[in-house]
């Protein structure tokens, strides 16, 4: 499966647009971490959208059917996704690894931060909850305002990321 990932678009649909109309194949689904709510719906041109509030969001009153965090699985994967700002994403992962592991998430898609980021954290690791039961990839594709987005692919062997730039 292949998916698109968008974050704090703060206006800029028409760069999703463009990063969409990029793409080589259509995805199978787009997960968008917050912060631009009014720019994308539960669809975009057919394609499914998983979506969640961001703080600006909330800020500007937006009330969106969007939940501020959900947990989905695909194949044998659970993908955590957040905007990130109430555990902490400015400040580092640790709020992220926590809740992967209170989720039993695999993958945990988070904004924020603005900055293009890929972690992937071995099971085994201690953190601040604990140790983690299984390995964690941590992934921000960045501002789409600022023209950075995500590509994932997940296979039954393999989970690969990407950033892209328009």
């Amino acid at each position: 499966m292949e998916f698109l990932i968008f974050s704090d678009s703060h206006g800029k649909r028409r760069n999703m647009e463009l990063a969409l109309s990029r793409q080589v194949r259509k995805p199978d689904a787009i997960f968008f971490s917050g912060d631009g709510l009014r720019d994308i719906g539960d669809r975009m041109d057919g394609i499914p959208v998983f979506r969640v509030h961001g703080n600006c969001d909330w800020s500007l009153g937006i009330d969106a059917d969007a939940p501020e965090e959900l947990t989905v699985t695909f194949g044998n994967r659970r993908i955590f996704l957040t905007h990130g700002h109430r555990l902490g994403a400015k400040s580092g992962v640790g709020g992220l690894l926590c809740a992967a592991a209170e989720r039993n998430a695999d993958i945990v898609l988070y904004g924020h931060t603005h900055i293009p980021a890929l972690e992937t954290v071995p099971a085994g690791t201690e953190t601040a909850c604990g140790v983690l039961p299984r390995a964690v990839s941590l992934f921000n594709a960045g501002s789409i305002a600022e023209g950075s987005f995500g590509t994932l692919t997940l296979t039954d062997s393999a989970v690969l990321f990407a950033h892209g730039s328009l």
